[in-house]
């Protein structure tokens, strides 16, 4: 009797596969080696993070960013090394398996496995949530495909591919649920011990997702105790809360023992109060479609939002379905308070009610930064959740009044195909592909030549001087310096050390001296070249590139970009 469930996640699997397949022109192996994005910026989006990811996987790769392990980068950081154990919050665990992965098939390829994963990941958790609430398989189906395909999945995808990893949201609302029955959870219980495991695994992961987790358990418990006065909810919710601070403090532990050893680092991840409210949660960004939707006045009513919009969104469309299901809670949760029949009102409504609340511009969230808690700044990417809890209780809500099975069929398959032409973007164009194959091409030669050229060691300074994390300087983006360290074997970079901490000064410093005052220093600290992002220079480095020559520098490797030069020191 479990065919039809069996068929129905291999279809989803599929359906997921093969769109998200078509959304990023995955059609060939060699397109696998590509990434979606590389430096940018491209239409319709912002410069991509994807080369601190890339970067992330290759330390992974090569064994110096596991968990549970301080995190010193050799090839990163010249002369000592880079030092990234100031980064708080890092979801260490996949990016580990990621890497691990990229020893067999390469760190491009490895992301694009690992993103194809996460969305199908996220569909079948659905699917398994809205089965286990005995919703109808095919609204099950429908459900899951809107999830699995959401379109904040793709928007975050590859920039961010640990926000993009939110295939455990839905099991929140499982223990949400227990929790908000009068029975409660009897703690020992299976329930109570899939609580547990649902909070150690969010704190595992992305800071957001068990923020919200947290908050909904907590508050859920506090008024299922006044309700009932029965202290299990209570008891059982502060548990969860536990084994969620412990897998948050489990993966952090390392890096918050290097801070208690070396002081901590106030500098090195800074999050200013005004992010908090840039890029907060907002209403009408749950309506508006990503640019490189497929139809035109979908893509007009985007390009109009983001041209008219003052603060930034990270892609909060919750798609033609999700956006009926947020409107079907909202009705429900209504027309309950105007019949004053409180024990109708979906805890699904208070649970979106309570994220907005805390998360929208000028809420919880922003008066918490203004007290000085800042580090949950994009407020905008609660909105999968938001996607989650509409979902799944549209489909309960259709199951629970359907009367003809044939409608049902039929109105689920309308959803389905909705949700396909509506939720996966348009793929990148020839040009936007050929530019990032360019680009990586240019980028793997120029390595190359510089490594036939030095002995295995050889030091490369970087200029201009930028500091890491997150520090763009004038158009010259935050990772763009990483880009050589992706395709090196032997080489190591000046860039990539977290700022913050005296001993990363020294670049600066030489930044401030005559040209060739820096030369004779960099030169004594061992490096054996300069490597130049014209990007960084408003005139592309051309007087910095003629003032070397009459130096004596003039043995230069280009890129066949142009956008990169390497000149010999010694």
């Amino acid at each position: 009797k479990n065919w039809p469930d069996i068929t129905a996640i291999i279809l989803l699997v599929a359906l997921i596969a093969v769109c998200w397949c078509y959304a990023n022109s995955m059609c060939a192996v060699a397109d696998w080696n590509l990434p979606t994005t590389y430096d940018g910026p491209y239409a319709g989006r912002d410069k991509s993070d994807i080369l601190v990811y890339s970067a992330f996987v290759r330390a992974a790769r090569d064994g110096h960013f596991a968990p549970f392990h301080t995190k010193f980068v050799p090839e990163l950081g010249a002369p000592y090394g880079a030092n990234w154990n100031d980064w708080p919050y890092l979801e260490y665990v996949p990016l580990y398996l990621i890497g691990v992965l990229a020893r067999v098939v390469g760190i491009f390829a490895a992301l694009n496995v690992a993103l194809i994963l996460w969305h199908t990941l996220a569909g079948i958790t659905f699917y398994f949530v809205a089965r286990y609430h005995k919703i109808d398989i095919l609204w099950s189906f429908a459900a899951a495909l809107a999830f699995g395909l959401a379109s904040f999945i793709f928007s975050e995808s590859p920039d961010h591919p640990m926000v993009a990893l939110c295939w455990h949201v839905p099991l929140f609302l499982v223990v949400w649920r227990w929790l908000s029955d009068p029975s409660g959870i009897k703690p020992g219980s299976k329930h109570f011990w899939f609580g547990m495991a649902v909070g150690f695994l969010a704190g595992l992961l992305n800071p957001y997702y068990f923020a919200v987790f947290c908050q909904i358990v907590l508050l859920t418990a506090a008024v299922m105790l006044i309700r009932t006065h029965k202290l299990n909810h209570l008891i059982s919710g502060l548990s969860f809360i536990t084994a969620t601070a412990l897998g948050l403090v489990l993966i952090n532990l390392n890096p918050w023992l290097y801070q208690i050893r070396s002081g901590r680092n106030q500098g090195a991840v800074v999050r200013e109060f005004q992010w908090v409210e840039i890029y907060a949660l907002k209403a009408l960004d749950l309506f508006v479609p990503p640019l490189n939707h497929h139809w035109e006045t979908f893509r007009n009513f985007a390009q109009w939002r983001a041209h008219v919009a003052i603060l930034h969104d990270e892609g909060s469309y919750l798609g033609i379905v999700g956006t009926a299901a947020l409107l079907l809670l909202l009705l429900s949760a209504i027309r309950a308070a105007i019949n004053r029949n409180s024990l109708h009102l979906p805890a699904a409504a208070f649970q979106v009610l309570w994220i907005f609340l805390f998360f929208t511009t000028g809420g919880l969230n922003a008066i918490a930064a203004a007290a000085g808690f800042s580090y949950l700044r994009a407020g905008c990417r609660l909105s999968i959740v938001i996607l989650a809890i509409s979902l799944l209780y549209a489909a309960d809500w259709l199951t629970r009044r359907r009367t003809r099975p044939q409608f049902s069929a039929v109105a689920a398959g309308v959803c389905c195909v909705i949700i396909l032409f509506d939720q996966v973007p348009t793929p990148p164009s020839l040009e936007e592909k050929s530019a990032i194959t360019r680009h990586i091409t240019s980028d793997e030669k120029f390595v190359a030549e510089i490594e036939s050229t030095f002995p295995e060691g050889a030091m490369v300074f970087q200029i201009p001087v930028m500091d890491f994390p997150e520090s763009p300087l004038r158009t010259e983006s935050s990772y763009d310096h990483l880009r050589p360290y992706l395709y090196t074997r032997h080489l190591r970079f000046s860039f990539g050390s977290m700022k913050g901490r005296p001993r990363e000064q020294w670049q600066h410093d030489v930044e401030k001296l005559s040209l060739l005052d820096a030369v004779a220093e960099v030169k004594r600290r061992g490096f054996s070249a300069l490597c130049v992002s014209r990007v960084g220079y408003p005139d592309g480095a051309r007087e910095l590139e003629q003032n070397l020559r009459l130096l004596g520098y003039n043995e230069e490797i280009q890129s066949a970009e142009g956008d990169l030069f390497c000149v010999r020191l010694q």
